[in-house]
């Protein structure tokens, strides 16, 4: 038998027909691409793109972050990369015979004996990795997996073609029959074809988006929401009632999910028994968008209707409510697939579309239509917080440096009023410039935003963006993560351009520079609690560790839940106005820091405050009080209830 004539015959017919299904099948989901609504921001910072790339496609960054997982899978990726060069190789044998090598990696080259030693390294590591990815599945039953007959069939598919190499090496070599080598060369060539024509049809779709999903990601700031053009009248449509209002970027996204379950892992919500997965919202898109809708959209008959509602059909209301914003689904995913743009564009479609939302949300949006802000509070209570402090206001002080911005939670509830007292005492003993609005401050819009209402929270930025503008803003001072994120991520969109500083950063700079020397208090051991937007959503970790560092007498600890892996306290996204079920995410985060023996919780962000500190009540904790930063360096001057008191 003339196995290479054998060989030829039987690959000159397979490569052909695989191409042609691998191509009908990438065909067909760039079409549904195409059908998919414009993504809403350019393309643009190639070099940021590129480098991108590198890191997270290439270098496997992203992954690391599970360590052990994170080595298993990139050892696979670089293997297979290694292993490219083989296949070419291979399928070149199939018609020119075994002799056949690439230019420059014949046998009897240094290059070529070099990769001969490359090839069986990574034969070997995948094969070992692929074993220690079925114990992770079959054996530990990790619980974040999922054991599909897809993942299944790929973990064998890739130990195959493992084995099948091995095997043709040997028969090469004469250490098995001829017979057994060409078999495996047969057996190794069809199942990279299988394969092939099986990547576009499952989950390894990813194997071909990846690295152009990871390039055309937004480059700006996470916690950005885009703005929609509401007095366009031309847009009949906002948020995403119906699959095709998708944009085509976040379709690919569903083409790159890997359903590797690390956003689910590190999501609040789903943590803590909420209806809520991310990896689950994902993949319920995915397979209405390719199984249930192909053939209306690819029909490219606008006239037809789709089977299904985005909201309540393919996704429960429940799940885009329960979204706390947190980003730690994005900060997990080793592709950089976002999750919470597209949850808060379902919230729109629901508020803006359908005016449905929970009962609760009514008197939250009535108190900032009529009164500037979700507490419904007047304004005359604004400036309740700040009696006996002689405050200035800054259409009295027109040249002051800073606008002191405190935001909703910081004015009107009454354990961050303290923080707020402690932070403006604080400034005036430094000699800071600073000035606030006093009763003509409203909401800066964040929450309406967060909770789908797009149109009352454009209409308070613009209002503000107007205030400013008259009175000459240009810096803000903000105790509140969600107010800084708003200011200096979504501000812009509405022409307002600020110099903006989260109180945590101006304390630290105040200790850099000598000026602010805190006292020995003796206040025990603190253990760091990140806020979600200020941490992840703005990568400022480094000064909330600084100023601790700085304070005398204080052990600074941080539980393994802290920085890029923190866990939100629940209030995030528009949910501190929202009811919650049982387990409570605060009362989750308040055992996780209480796992360190703290003497004092340390936080940045009003929210946070008021969560943590109904967690310890509710737990019945003992022995611990959740402080701000400002609270903890202290301000002289700001009264007794400002300094020094447990806000238990």
């Amino acid at each position: 038998m003339n196995w290479h004539i054998t060989h030829a015959w039987i690959m000159g017919i397979a490569i052909p027909a695989a191409l042609f299904l691998f191509a009908r099948a990438v065909l067909m989901r760039f079409r549904l691409l195409q059908a998919c609504a414009p993504a809403p921001d350019p393309v643009a910072e190639h070099g940021t793109r590129i480098k991108e790339v590198l890191t997270i496609f290439l270098e496997q960054k992203k992954l690391f972050q599970d360590f052990k997982p994170g080595v298993m899978h990139a050892f696979i990726f670089w293997g297979f990369l290694v292993l490219s060069l083989r296949t070419v190789t291979m399928f070149g044998m199939a018609f020119y015979g075994f002799d056949f090598h690439l230019p420059g990696l014949g046998p009897d080259t240094l290059a070529g004996q070099g990769f001969e030693v490359l090839k069986d390294s990574a034969v070997a590591i995948v094969t070992l990795m692929v074993l220690y990815a079925m114990v992770r599945r079959y054996i530990l039953r990790v619980p974040r997996l999922i054991n599909t007959p897809d993942a299944l069939f790929v973990l064998l598919m890739i130990l195959g073609l493992m084995v099948s190499d091995m095997l043709f090496e040997a028969g090469l070599r004469g250490a098995s029959s001829p017979f057994t080598g060409h078999a495996a060369f047969l057996l190794h060539c069809l199942g990279i074809l299988v394969f092939l024509v099986y990547i576009p049809t499952g989950k390894h779709m990813h194997i071909l988006t990846s690295a152009f999903n990871v390039y055309l990601r937004p480059l700006h700031r996470s916690g950005r929401l885009t703005k929609l053009p509401l007095e366009d009248e031309k847009v009949e449509t906002f948020g995403t009632p119906n699959i095709e209002n998708l944009s085509w970027k976040e379709a690919l996204d569903l083409y790159t999910c890997t359903e590797c379950g690390r956003c689910t892992d590190m999501c609040p919500a789903s943590t803590t028994n909420k209806k809520l997965s991310p990896r689950d919202v994902i993949n319920k898109q995915k397979h209405f968008l390719v199984d249930d809708e192909a053939a209306r959209l690819l029909s490219g008959d606008k006239t037809k209707e789709p089977s299904k509602d985005m909201v309540p059909d393919v996704v429960a209301a429940q799940e885009a409510w329960d979204c706390t914003t947190c980003q730690a689904c994005e900060q997990a995913c080793p592709l950089n697939i976002s999750h919470v743009q597209r949850l808060n564009s379902m919230r729109r479609s629901e508020v803006l579309m359908k005016g449905k939302f929970p009962p609760e949300l009514k008197r939250v949006f009535k108190g900032m239509q009529t009164n500037g802000n979700p507490w419904g509070m007047g304004a005359e209570k604004r400036m309740d917080w700040a009696k006996g402090l002689d405050i200035p206001l800054l259409e009295n002080k027109p040249d002051a440096e800073y606008l002191l911005y405190l935001g909703c939670n910081a004015a009107f509830d009454d354990r961050a009023q303290k923080v707020s007292r402690s932070l403006a005492a604080l400034l005036k003993e430094q000699g800071v410039s600073f000035a606030v609005l006093g009763e003509s401050e409203t909401c800066c819009g964040e929450t309406a935003r967060r909770l789908g209402e797009e149109a009352v929270g454009q209409a308070l930025i613009e209002a503000n963006v107007e205030l400013f503008k008259e009175l000459k803003v240009k810096k803000i001072i903000t105790p509140c993560p969600h107010c800084y994120n708003t200011f200096k991520n979504e501000y812009p969109d509405f022409g307002g351009n600020y110099e903006v500083l989260h109180h945590s950063e101006l304390i630290a700079k105040l200790m850099e520079s000598g000026k602010l020397k805190p006292v020995d208090n003796s206040q025990g051991r603190a253990v760091i609690h990140d806020s979600c937007y200020l941490g992840r959503v703005n990568s400022v970790y480094q000064p909330s560790r600084d100023i601790l560092a700085g304070v005398p007498g204080l052990e600074v600890s941080e539980h393994e839940r802290s920085k890029t892996k923190g866990f939100c306290c629940g209030a995030g996204g528009g949910r501190f106005w929202l009811e919650e079920g049982e387990p409570r995410i605060n009362h989750h985060r308040v055992k996780q820091l209480l796992e360190t023996k703290p003497s004092v919780i340390a936080t940045s962000c009003p929210y946070c405050l008021k969560m943590l500190s109904d967690g310890i009540k509710d737990l019945g904790a003992t022995g611990v009080e959740v402080r701000d930063l400002a609270e903890i360096v202290g301000g002289t001057g700001a009264g007794p209830e400002a300094k020094n008191e447990p806000g238990n």
